[in-house]
């Protein structure tokens, strides 16, 4: 979408494979259809030179395009899709707003990027995340976390250390008490 593009920074362009290419990839599947239903097309175009090259780029094409899970998308007329993009221009428009002041994004932008997240989660356990909203959910978690330095506060490490030093001690009271009363039968 136009905002992803105008927001999202020089070095974050989302593909847009199954967005862009949706209605003439629609176009060729169906005259590539039509091509090999027909017994003297099909001969002539398909199958008249060893190689078999339309039918190996077609395959080609084809494969890249259910790899990408674009038939997930169906161009820009799904609901989801457009909730999605819809989602991501609000988070890269928070970010925007907040350019000037880089420490407040992740306060501010906290609720607009988690429901971006989940979302992408459940189009993505649902199987409809394709590689276009997969890439723009890695641009986008990638400014979050890597340029903002946003995500999960770290985890503290003094209860663990804590719970460390508490078991080492352990081992070396048994000893002491061992060495100051070494005997503990009769006599």
């Amino acid at each position: 979408s136009g905002i992803n593009a105008e927001y999202g920074g020089k070095n974050t362009k989302p593909v847009q494979i199954c967005v862009t290419c949706f209605e003439d990839f629609s176009s060729v599947n169906g005259s590539f259809h039509n091509i090999s239903t027909s017994a003297h097309c099909a001969e002539k175009l398909l199958d008249s030179d060893n190689a078999m090259v339309i039918r190996r780029l077609w395959d080609s094409y084809r494969n890249m395009w259910s790899s990408a899970l674009c038939d997930t998308c169906s161009g820009l007329t799904e609901n989801r899709t457009h909730e999605f993009s819809n989602k991501t221009d609000e988070v890269l428009l928070c970010f925007n707003e907040h350019i000037q002041h880089p420490h407040m994004i992740c306060i501010e932008c906290s609720e607009k990027y988690d429901a971006l997240l989940n979302l992408f989660k459940s189009l993505q356990s649902a199987g409809y995340a394709c590689a276009d909203l997969a890439d723009s959910m890695n641009s986008t978690a990638r400014m979050w976390s890597v340029d903002y330095g946003c995500g999960h506060p770290p985890v503290e490490y003094l209860p663990v250390l804590a719970m460390t030093a508490a078991m080492s001690f352990i081992p070396f009271s048994f000893y002491l008490a061992l060495w100051k009363f070494p005997t503990c039968g009769p006599s």
